[in-house]
């Protein structure tokens, strides 16, 4: 007779917010939704929805890999996020706070010249610091206490939806 023995379950990594005194730990990668990954307005909106949870998960990890995947071309502010986020974690360095609550989008849905469709997102975002160890505080951005829009551009391609520009209005 065989021994059988009960498999025990891994011990999985604990999220962690990111506090005045360090950063984020173990973030979880935002999922695309199934939705986002129609060629269709519905489409469209959950894939932006999804791209601006991928802003968050960058301010919080300081990882730019997953957002850069579904972002093409030379985005103006596309790259200030991402600088944030490069400034925010260099060296031992880490983001405190800065998510985006999106409070609204909305889309025509119809192709522009460029072969881009738009979306208008009303969206807000938290205090910014950048901090570093020994309870150092570089820089700090007040966010937006009342919401902003932006003009987010995406084109579909074999991949999928794409962002190729974003315009803060």
């Amino acid at each position: 007779m065989t021994e059988q023995r009960s498999a025990k379950p891994l011990p999985s990594a604990t999220y962690k917010p990111a506090s005045a005194k360090g950063p984020a730990e173990n973030v979880p990668l935002p999922d695309m939704p199934a939705e986002a990954k129609a060629e269709s307005k519905e489409g469209l909106i959950a894939f932006a929805r999804y791209w601006y949870d991928l802003v968050n998960y960058g301010y919080e990890s300081g990882d730019l890999i997953p957002i850069g995947s579904q972002t093409l071309g030379d985005c103006r502010d596309c790259s200030r996020y991402e600088q944030v986020i490069t400034d925010g974690y260099a060296n031992s360095d880490w983001i405190f706070g800065g998510q985006i609550t999106v409070w609204g989008m909305d889309s025509e849905y119809v192709l522009t010249d460029a072969g881009r469709y738009q979306v208008l997102v009303q969206f807000s975002q938290d205090r910014i610091e950048l901090r570093g160890p020994n309870d150092v505080l570089y820089t700090e951005h007040p966010g937006s206490k009342h919401p902003v829009v932006q003009m987010l551009e995406a084109r579909w391609t074999d991949a999928g939806w794409v962002v190729e520009e974003l315009v803060s209005l």
